[in-house]
């Protein structure tokens, strides 16, 4: 071991506290420039040798502090980086799935595969096996780690489709066996001895977020570290974030938004509350027991509990920062936020996966900035590091309040789409020299310079905070189907956001349950449609395609 580095001596039966050692002279910090010595876990180690009993992670009743959470880190990344499986794939860096639900096993494989010097695969649970398992070969891992709710995925199709070998970070006793997989459970590992986190570069693929895509397979992008490392660092400062911080996390690992609530809690030496899923529409009482400081999460949450009367005035009292991104932000909620959480400045962040994150951002003033003719509010400027503009279909920059297509540059844009390298030159075109990323949304910049979205130009929508491509749960109605011509439309809409699916068969008749049921094998449930019409003669536009506006039109006039 180099001189200078901590070790942890790891007990088989839990993750014990790490004795640490200094930095070594000349370390990088995670917020200076590096070209070479970079780790998304750098944050938790350096906080680790600072403050090793300061909270990370908290949920429900298990809590770590850096400390034990290095230590279970480096301990996940010892067994992973000393199997036969781990190595450099065509000058790349080994794969790490995670199969786990938001919590803090989840928390423990993210780092743990990144500490091993991996790119992390999250994989979201809510899915049929079959798509799981494609998601699984399609990122060809080295490894899968898993908590407990991932563990009751590791049926015959997905462990058929699984690495050779699959660590278990969960609690409960796992009993699973298949031929060709190595099933070891961390808590049974042997003691290990390991150091800080495995330098990667810059131009290393730090994570894959699967996307939905157009043809009926997810698509990966693929997020350099070096855009991750930029985006942290500016992120944390831009935020203000402190060491004293208690930050909510409502995301599932799957969703590119648990990127910023993870990481940015991390990078400032603060303490990430995870509100479970089964409770969160008791999200107000939960910031107010835990006195959580940052309040992280797409608008619907908010309007959800909006319209349930839980945002009571002053009800938020200790907040001090709050987070909005992932979908539009009405400007009632903004409201009504203000009321229950007198202390908290807002901010409206907007941000493709494709571009890290969130590369826009808009402080809310007064009066709001709302966006014309709408009750949403902007979604501001470009962040650091970042730039951003409106374009009409040949590329060339309109005017302002002119509506045309929002393009994205800068250190924080993906490498492109997981074996997709058409696609990938689609996307992101260059264009007088410059690499952006077509973003596919309406919008415009107004006179201050401020941008507002206005909706999609394609037919992918958001749902719910969740992207979703029209055309994939197409190909699957399709087939399912048995028909050539078939829509799924984003229905009904409130404050600009899609709340659900319908979609629509050419045919006189069909058996909508067992369309639904067959689709359910197939999607996850955001995706899935809530109801299923047969139209005898389909709406064509002029280019002969599936006229959704129509569709959209006959569903308003028909009513719920």
């Amino acid at each position: 071991m180099r001189k200078g580095a901590y070790h942890l001596p790891l007990r088989a039966d839990e993750c014990s506290r790490p004795t640490v050692d200094r930095p070594h002279a000349g370390e990088t910090p995670m917020n200076e420039p590096s070209h070479t010595r970079f780790n998304l876990a750098s944050a938790v180690y350096r906080h680790a040798v600072a403050s090793p009993g300061s909270p990370a992670v908290v949920s429900g009743s298990r809590a770590l502090s850096y400390g034990e959470l290095a230590a279970c880190a480096a301990r996940l990344a010892a067994s992973l980086a000393g199997s036969r499986t781990w190595r450099r794939c065509e000058g790349r860096l080994p794969r790490v799935g995670i199969l786990a639900s938001r919590g803090v096993d989840a928390c423990v494989a993210i780092l743990g595969a990144c500490w091993a010097g991996a790119t992390y695969v999250p994989i979201g649970l809510k899915q049929p096996a079959e798509r799981i398992a494609a998601l699984l070969r399609d990122s060809a891992l080295a490894a899968l780690v898993t908590d407990d709710d991932g563990a009751k995925l590791l049926g015959e199709r997905v462990l058929a489709a699984s690495p050779a070998l699959v660590v278990h970070a969960g609690q409960a006793p796992l009993a699973v066996r298949a031929e060709g997989v190595e099933v070891v459970a961390l808590g049974a590992l042997p003691p290990e001895f390991a150091g800080e986190p495995a330098p990667i570069s810059a131009a290393d693929t730090a994570y894959i977020i699967y996307t939905s895509g157009t043809t009926g397979v997810p698509k990966g992008v693929m997020i350099s570290a070096g855009a991750a490392r930029h985006y942290l660092a500016m992120i944390t400062a831009e935020l203000g974030l402190l060491a004293g911080d208690r930050a909510l996390e409502t995301c599932e690992p799957s969703f590119d938004f648990s990127v910023h609530n993870m990481f940015s809690t991390w990078e400032a030496g603060a303490a990430l509350h995870i509100l479970p899923a089964s409770t969160v529409m008791n999200a107000v009482k939960f910031i107010r027991d835990g006195k959580l400081t940052v309040w992280n999460s797409v608008p619907s949450l908010a309007g959800m509990l909006r319209q349930v009367k839980a945002l009571a005035p002053g009800s938020l009292a200790t907040l001090r920062i709050t987070v909005f991104g992932g979908e539009q932000l009405p400007a009632a909620t903004v409201t009504a936020w203000r009321e229950a959480a007198p202390h908290s400045a807002i901010v409206n962040l907007y941000g493709p996966t494709e571009a890290t994150v969130f590369c826009l951002a808009q402080r809310l003033g007064a009066p709001l900035p709302v966006t014309p003719g709408r009750d949403v509010i902007a979604i501001g400027m470009p962040l650091p590091g970042n730039a951003a503009a409106v374009v009409d279909e040949e590329g060339q920059p309109l005017p302002d309040d002119v509506p045309g297509e929002l393009l994205i540059a800068g250190r924080q844009l993906a490498d492109g789409y997981l074996g997709a390298q058409e696609l990938t030159a689609a996307r992101f075109p260059l264009l007088d020299g410059q690499r952006w990323y077509r973003t596919g949304d309406l919008a415009l910049r107004d006179g201050m310079g401020r941008f507002h979205c206005l909706g999609r130009i394609d037919n992918q929508v958001k749902v719910l905070g969740y992207r979703v491509e029209l055309e994939e749960i197409e190909a699957h109605l399709r087939t399912v189907a048995g028909a050539d011509v078939v829509a799924a439309v984003a229905w009904p809409l409130a404050d600009g956001m899609a709340r659900g699916i319908v979609g629509f068969v050419g045919a006189a008749d069909v058996d909508a349950g067992a369309i639904i049921d067959a689709l359910r094998t197939r999607l996850p449930a955001y995706m899935l449609p809530g109801r299923v019409i047969a139209l005898a003669h389909m709406p064509l536009g002029s280019s002969g395609k599936v006229d959704r506006r129509a569709l959209r039109q006959l569903l308003d006039s028909a009513g719920p």
